[in-house]
């Protein structure tokens, strides 16, 4: 082990010698993902052990509870440790060093040389720590404390998704100059644009920084800001004299205006520039960060939803969390990737990034794939009487660490925090309140939205504390019919022909390795059968219905991906919500998922429908596809039946062909712009089939 510590202290050193061109010229940033060492410590030890063979070797993203929280049984709350060795301190000369956590879940202590360097209480935020005063010349040491039990002055429980421990994003090492873009401001980066009188022809900025001067002394400086195109060439400059005087963070803002921007457009082109801040002290550069950003306005109408650019665009998509079976929600950029591209495949136009703020590599996609981002803070499923100072520093975070991201157009405040029937809750309405207010300070430009389930109380105080409120409508899962949706929302439109009307959750479970021929009939939301067939059907009605209503600003499926809720049982495996279009191992896109790409996405898109469903009765059976290419012809043991008839829609067709004892192979072809398509599965048919017991 001592001679792995040198190993490791060599490197650093290494690295963190050669990674800036000067040391006085600029930062360097080290990422410290290597290279730790982790102790599950089941007795809370208010010190974390000294003896080697105590601690496990491991890397960053790291969870200890990714299996418990999925498995339906007890999940291992409690207090663990991490250390690594940090690198020599000697070549500092007045710099200043900083820790910056990605994602610590959920509450972290930082030690350094055994010192307590600071702490945060917030899973899903970054933090960073200046470490400068607690490093040596050499042998520097950082553990780091990590408890993810659920605490009162937390502003959410485990009800409706797991809490997993750990040190679950990267962690960094960055060494700044005396006189430097401040890294102190609630874990931002100390950049933040404000855009203005957005439109093609024009457009204005307006450009903070946060600047720090650790020295004694004021600092005469030069803050230079270039935006530059997608293509490096510069398309707007400005360079303005200052004073950084020492003491605290001080901020200062830059305007610059850019003729016939290119505008940031969604999905069809989400154009973005880069914005560069450099500071100089006596001609030198001493710091420099870069941002990209992305030109564009929004508004939402009563009438015509959601309007990017000045025109109609229409926002359906999911709801996402940040797990994989077996990894829980220690994810690299590999997974994260995986999960947006499913998400484009499907061709959705907006993402809700459920509940709690995700990792910035997420919201770096979306500015570059084109998604439209709800973006919110974990205020969920109920109240903890002391926890309003965490929710708003919750959302602090969240809105400064994610300011500059175009994909980004509103800041959910809570969901579903009204406890049962009591649709006062004034200690929830005032707490939301504040959040608003707080939003408004921050960023003027952005809209705040709340999430309720009450979706015929219009009138309850919690529905007015925000810009916009969203429904979670669950009609045809958790009660009534899915028809049913289509009277809620010409009832509420109606009645409240103002409101701005979203739909933030609906769905409803399906369970792959469950299938049935009845998908008509509902089953128990709390039962252990969720037959993909009825998942699948819920889909076509829900969205045919919103398909109709253009005034829905957006609509969002729960759940893209299977996730885990340690306290249910439901749908044949334990621990698991089975709303998901696809299963928590990311191996099986379920029909559903197929439906939503024939609708939304511009791929063609050709579909047999209930392929895992392999057994029937002799005797008549109709057949279900899914086609964006027009309609398909089908084919039973090599003979052709004949084109589909057309079903619920234009994307779904539907034909009978009677069945005979044994295999039968069923195909569907369609031409897309010359290219032939063809999609193929068997069903065994017998005469004394019965369904599966449920």
């Amino acid at each position: 082990m001592p001679q792995l510590r040198k190993c490791i202290y060599f490197v650093l050193i290494m690295l963190i010698t050669i990674a800036p061109a000067s040391a006085r010229e600029s930062r360097s940033e080290l990422n410290l993902n290597q290279g730790w060492f982790f102790f599950n410590d089941r007795d809370n030890m208010e010190i974390a052990p000294e003896e080697d063979l105590k601690w496990e070797q491991i890397d960053l993203p790291h969870t200890w509870n990714n299996k418990d929280v999925q498995s339906g049984r007890k999940v291992n709350y409690g207090t663990s440790w991490y250390k690594r060795a940090l690198p020599e301190a000697d070549g500092l000369d007045g710099s200043r060093a900083f820790l910056k956590f990605n994602g610590v879940g959920q509450y972290a202590a930082i030690y350094v040389n055994g010192k307590f360097a600071g702490e945060h209480l917030g899973s899903y935020s970054a933090f960073s720590i200046d470490v400068t005063r607690f490093l040596k010349a050499s042998g520097n040491e950082l553990k780091v404390k990590v408890n993810n039990e659920i605490q009162l002055s937390y502003p959410r429980n485990n009800f409706l998704f797991g809490i997993f421990g750990g040190i679950y994003r990267d962690v960094s090492l960055i060494v700044t100059q005396p006189v430097h873009f401040s890294l102190d401001d609630v874990g931002s980066n100390g950049l933040y644009i404000q855009q203005r009188n957005v439109s093609a022809k024009h457009a204005d900025i307006t450009s903070t920084t946060v600047l720090s001067n650790s020295t004694d002394f004021p600092a005469h400086a030069v803050l230079q800001i270039r935006l530059l195109d997608k293509a490096g060439r510069e398309v707007a400059q400005k360079s303005e004299r200052l004073t950084v005087n020492p003491g605290g963070d001080q901020r200062f803002s830059t305007d610059l205006s850019v003729s016939q921007p290119r505008l940031w457009n969604g999905i069809p082109d989400p154009y973005l520039y880069t914005i560069e801040a450099t500071l100089l002290v006596d001609g030198e550069p001493v710091d420099q960060i870069r941002d990209r950003i992305g030109f564009r306005s929004f508004e939402i109408d009563h009438e015509k939803g959601f309007i990017l650019n000045g025109k109609p665009y229409r926002l359906y998509g999911v709801n996402r969390h940040q797990e994989w079976q077996d990894l829980g929600n220690a994810l690299t950029r590999k997974e994260h990737k995986a999960d947006m591209d499913m998400i484009a495949e499907m061709g959705a136009t907006s993402i809700r990034l459920a509940h709690y703020q995700q990792d910035q590599y997420m919201y770096d996609l979306a500015d570059e794939m084109g998604f439209l981002i709800w973006a919110e803070i974990p205020f969920v499923h109920g109240y903890h009487p002391g926890a309003d100072g965490n929710a708003l520093q919750q959302l602090e975070e969240l809105i400064k660490q994610s300011y500059n991201h175009p994909s980004i157009f509103v800041w959910g405040l809570h969901n579903e925090v009204v406890e049962g029937r009591k649709h006062e809750m004034m200690p929830q309405v005032n707490l939301t309140k504040r959040l608003h207010l707080l939003a408004k300070q921050l960023d003027p430009d952005r809209l705040t939205v709340t999430v309720g389930n009450r979706i015929t109380s219009y009138d309850i105080p919690i529905h007015n504390a925000a810009d916009l409120q969203g429904f979670n409508n669950y009609q045809g899962w958790y009660g009534s019919k899915v028809e049913a949706l289509d009277g809620w929302l010409k009832t509420t439109h109606s009645q409240k022909p103002h409101m701005k009307i979203s739909i933030s959750e609906y769905g409803a479970g399906g369970n792959p390795a469950q299938q049935s021929r009845d998908d008509i009939t509902q089953p128990p939301a709390l039962g252990q059968f969720f037959p993909e067939g009825y998942q699948t059907r819920y889909h076509e009605v829900a969205w045919t219905t919103i398909e109709k209503h253009p005034a829905i600003w957006g609509s969002y499926v729960w759940n893209m991906f299977d996730f885990a809720v340690p306290m249910w049982n439901r749908g044949g495996i334990a621990g698991r919500n089975h709303k998901g279009l696809v299963s928590y191992d990311r191996k099986a896109r379920k029909d559903a998922f197929y439906w939503y790409k024939a609708n939304w996405s511009k791929e063609p898109v050709l579909h047999l429908v209930g392929k895992r469903n392999v057994r029937a009765p002799v005797g008549t059976l109709t057949i279900k596809a899914y086609s964006n290419i027009g309609a398909p012809t089908l084919r039973l043991n090599g003979a052709t039946v004949g084109e589909m008839g057309p079903g619920i829609n234009s994307k779904q067709f539907l034909m009978e062909v009677d069945l005979v004892q044994g295999d039968n192979r069923l195909e569907i072809t369609a031409d897309s712009n010359g290219t032939a398509l063809s999609d193929t599965y068997t069903i065994n048919a017998q005469p004394n089939y019965s369904e599966l017991p449920r």
